[in-house]
């Protein structure tokens, strides 16, 4: 995550509840990317886990993600 904000010139610091798209953050590349790397590092596949740009707006949010693809093995 701080990869992706970097690669914008955001060295801010951020919460883990803390909006990321709604606040400018990341944009839909970023978004892409972080998919990408989900699927890649975390093997989230995203035909079985709910794909939903909104559902990248948090940390938090992103651990659930990881929480569902775990849940659904």
């Amino acid at each position: 995550m701080e990869t992706l904000l970097r690669d914008h010139d955001d060295v801010a610091p951020f919460g883990d509840s803390e909006s990321l798209i709604k606040a400018g953050r990341l944009d839909s590349l970023s978004v892409v990317k972080l998919v990408t790397f989900l699927e890649s590092d975390f093997g989230v596949d995203f035909t079985r886990v709910e794909f939903d740009p909104e559902r990248f707006d948090s940390v938090s949010d992103i651990a659930a993600i990881l929480e569902d693809a775990r849940r659904l093995g």
